[in-house]
């Protein structure tokens, strides 16, 4: 495994960490972990996208101010390294009790980062609710 690899590693850690805190509404380490450059995009769950770092963050902030999720864990479907450039693809799943019942949410959840200064980025993140299949074809009647 090369260093860059390894580097990434230890960064996706850091992220998934930072996320578990984002969602319950800890926004500052998540935020710590993007570039903060103008060609950041963000794809929030909420519906919302974002580009641009000042856009990015107040999204974030926004976001975060919203949640109250615990019990966030990562299911990774794939991940993709070169090395200046990853991805990672998961399944996001989290819980919050709402009225005394435990609510569960899973998030499609794709990240890309880059390395900048010698130092992984998050650069992109798109994210949005599970939903249940649903048929594609108008059935004739």
């Amino acid at each position: 495994m090369s260093v860059a690899a390894q580097d990434f590693h230890v960064f996706v850690q850091q992220c998934r960490l930072a996320l578990s805190q984002q969602v319950a509404g800890r926004t500052d380490p998540f935020q710590a972990l993007w570039s903060h450059t103008d060609d950041v995009v963000l794809m929030g769950a909420a519906g919302s996208h974002a580009v641009g770092w000042k856009d990015v963050s107040a999204s974030l902030s926004w976001a975060s101010s919203q949640l109250d999720f615990g019990d966030w864990s990562a299911e990774n479907l794939l991940t993709e390294i070169t090395d200046n450039l990853a991805f990672t693809v998961d399944l996001e799943h989290m819980n919050h009790v709402v009225n005394g019942e435990r609510q569960e949410r899973t998030l499609r959840a794709s990240q890309g980062y880059r390395v900048e200064n010698g130092q992984w980025r998050v650069i992109f993140r798109h994210g949005d609710p599970m939903a249940e299949r649903v048929a594609l074809k108008v059935q004739a009647g």
